[in-house]
């Protein structure tokens, strides 16, 4: 009774790992884009203004992208080459 109990647990948590892998596709893909002037910014960067922070505190923006079967999700933030993707999430709203 209890190796039956045992089996069921662990092919559940089994088939639970599973399925929690297969919601996202592929490996995020980070994007980085080289910026050296604000003006750049207002050309292309979905958030201007957070590009315009990166680039004030000497790093680029960037976003992390996460490939899913609904479609991308995309996490914006600033990179530098040391530290790499830094997720950017207080101040989003435009002073």
């Amino acid at each position: 009774m209890k190796a039956a109990l045992l089996f069921s647990v662990l092919l559940f948590l089994n088939g639970s790992i599973l399925i929690a892998t297969e919601k996202e596709i592929s490996k995020p893909l980070l994007r980085v884009w080289p910026a050296f002037r604000p003006e750049e910014c207002e050309d292309w960067a979905i958030l201007p203004f957070l590009c315009k922070r990166c680039l004030a505190q000497g790093k680029q923006y960037a976003q992390k992208i996460f490939f899913y079967e609904d479609g991308p999700y995309r996490l914006h933030g600033c990179y530098l080459e040391p530290e790499g993707f830094m997720l950017e999430e207080e101040g989003w709203e435009k002073k």
